[in-house]
């Protein structure tokens, strides 16, 4: 990638302004899905414009896409049973919400002691089918340097594992109906969608959906030990993580489970007392050892000395 010439930066359309409200407008769109306004008060533009979760069910992994080299790529094999992964529907050219979605999932990414590569794999998947390898590789080129400038980063793992994909409407519109992420195309060629990413499991289950802007590492790195059902955990610290955090939907975060932490506390303070108590045992039994051997030694010494055959006679 790197003796290749990045393609010069896209200019945003005439239309600016109006894309703007409409991408801002499709992110809001996302609250408007739980019937908080009736749907012929919404605009125009962002009408079906929404999130249907379609938690425990799988991507559509029989698609195949565009990556940034030009090269065909089957979801199956990204969905292969070996990583849990980060899903980003965007498109390349979006003005505001999409480089910002982006950008932040980065900079959590940074703050991760999960790698991509390493841990999960990360699919950013254009929504545009008007896009290509031009506006995917600039995309690439882009957010892996900023995720691997001066981080301990194998940068060849992370390009082989953070794919940037475009494909033609047909893939597009089945990949996110399989994802209930629901878009919709604007008269001046931009797009209204929702702010929203995915995570699945290794297999390609739903596992979460994550909205708007904010992207916690914390709340990330519970995300993907959860789709990774725990398997990805790198300490005792990470297993009691996702152990005692569980996902609340009231709250849209994960918080600590009580009964959880109370299992956890007691489960300690039990072996706690067993090492105690066992200690306490040897302590004691190593005591009365030592006394039997220095009250053995002492009745040796007085036997000793009373028959001597030179002991002295009254």
């Amino acid at each position: 990638m790197d003796n290749r010439k990045a393609p010069s930066r896209l200019r945003p359309a005439p239309g600016f302004a109006r894309a703007v409200c409409a991408c801002a407008l499709g992110w809001l769109g996302v609250g408007f899905a739980g019937g908080q306004v009736l749907e012929q008060d919404k605009p125009d533009e962002i009408v079906g414009v929404e999130v249907v979760e379609h938690l425990g069910e799988r991507v559509n992994s029989r698609l195949s896409f565009v990556d940034s080299e030009g090269e065909t790529v089957a979801l199956a094999s990204i969905f292969d049973g070996d990583k849990p992964v980060v899903v980003a529907p965007v498109y390349f050219g979006c003005p505001v919400v999409c480089p910002l979605i982006l950008e932040r999932l980065t900079n959590s990414f940074r703050e991760l002691d999960y790698a991509i590569g390493e841990d999960f794999e990360f699919v950013v998947a254009s929504i545009n089918p008007a896009e290509g390898p031009t506006e995917s590789w600039a995309a690439k080129a882009r957010y892996t340097a900023a995720y691997t400038a001066g981080a301990d980063r194998d940068a060849e793992a992370v390009a082989e594992s953070w794919h940037f994909l475009t494909g033609d409407e047909t893939s597009i519109a089945e990949l996110t109906d399989s994802l209930g992420w629901h878009f919709k195309a604007l008269p001046n060629g931009e797009f209204s969608h929702p702010a929203a990413v995915i995570i699945a499991s290794p297999t390609g289950e739903i596992t979460r959906y994550i909205y708007g802007f904010d992207f916690p590492a914390k709340q990330m790195k519970l995300s993907l030990l959860d789709a990774s059902e725990g398997k990805i955990a790198k300490s005792l610290g990470d297993q009691l993580l996702h152990y005692c955090y569980r996902f609340d939907p009231s709250a849209g975060a994960y918080t600590m489970e009580a009964m959880a932490v109370m299992r956890v506390a007691g489960g300690l303070t039990v072996a706690g007392l067993v090492v105690l108590i066992g200690g306490l045992f040897a302590w004691e039994k190593t005591r009365r050892a030592g006394a039997g051997k220095g009250d053995a030694s002492h009745s040796n010494d007085q036997t000793g000395t009373a028959g001597h055959p030179g002991a002295a006679t009254a």
